[in-house]
């Protein structure tokens, strides 16, 4: 948890102002273009957070509050920016920023109201363009407000029992992934569910997307898909357990390999909700002179 003091948030909110007015056409991406390297001079402390342990999620608390979306915006791609390379991927949404909030015309599970299982964001993706960190930042929490799970991957890992701990570490799991990208056709990924990471764990999850390989053998298959299963039944428990109803003045940042994270079920008619989201990579995972606008399927 990061308590910012008041001189801190007037700083914040003196940089959202001046990007604001620097920006006439209003627009996300000019938005982004503004803040790109400004992120750990505006929020060193942050910075530091993030540096320092780089797996662990950072509730930050005393944000600026802004009555307009775009400040908001504004305030969204910043806190992505100090967390690592400020990214938007040209084959998901083509976008920097994605508003979350009950919409049934959105093919993005978020906007649904039903519980969002526990999942992280393309873990498929190499290195390079997959998204290190998801920065959550809300605009208007009101009402009974759905708190966002998580699901630390070393949480998970203390829990398992050394059988099933060294079948989640190898390749045995499939996802078909990019029926809902701009591909030309959709990959098949074959991959384990969790990777040591030198002194840290990176898990490998989708709720919905991924399964057991089905050309292990029946008594193989039926082991490996306990392990799978396992691995599920522990993030729902954990991911309750560490929820948080994200309010206004509030951000989460995610490191997208080191936790699952997923969504209570949405009180559509007793809450008002608007989160924005916004993607970093790695800092040191692409070149600085490289467009903030990537692929997903670029390797």
């Amino acid at each position: 948890m990061l308590d910012l003091d008041r001189s801190a948030s007037a700083q914040i909110e003196e940089f959202v102002d001046l990007v604001f007015d620097n920006t006439p056409s209003q627009s996300d991406m000019r938005f982004a273009e503004q803040v790109l390297g400004q992120g750990r001079t505006v929020l060193p402390g942050l910075a530091r957070a993030v540096e320092d342990k780089p797996w662990e999620a950072v509730l930050l608390r005393g944000l600026p509050e802004f009555d307009a979306v775009t400040r908001t915006k504004i305030l969204t791609l910043l806190l992505a920016d100090c967390a690592g390379r400020l990214t938007a991927y040209a084959d998901f949404n083509a976008s920097v920023l994605t508003d979350i909030r009950p919409n049934p015309r959105s093919r993005e599970q978020n906007a649904q109201p039903e519980r969002l299982g526990m999942h992280n964001d393309f873990p498929f993706i190499a290195d390079r363009s997959r998204p290190g960190f998801i920065v959550l930042v809300a605009h208007e929490a009101s009402g009974e407000i759905p708190r966002t799970l998580l699901a630390p991957a070393g949480a998970i890992v203390e829990r398992l029992d050394d059988d099933t701990l060294a079948r989640l570490q190898q390749p045995r799991y499939t996802a078909l992934v990019g029926t809902k990208l701009a591909w030309p056709e959709p990959r098949k990924f074959t991959f384990p569910l969790l990777v040591r990471a030198g002194d840290q764990w990176r898990v490998l999850y989708h709720f919905d997307t991924i399964s057991t390989d089905p050309a292990l053998g029946a008594d193989e298959f039926e082991v490996f898909d306990e392990a799978r299963r396992r691995l599920g039944t522990l993030a729902d428990e954990l991911g309750d357990l560490h929820g948080h109803a994200i309010r206004k003045g509030e951000a989460l940042v995610v490191p997208n390999d080191h936790y699952l994270h997923g969504r209570e079920q949405m009180e559509t008619e007793r809450s008002g909700r608007l989160v924005f989201r916004a993607y970093a990579t790695h800092p040191d995972t692409r070149p600085e002179w490289e467009s903030l606008m990537i692929r997903l399927g670029d390797e």
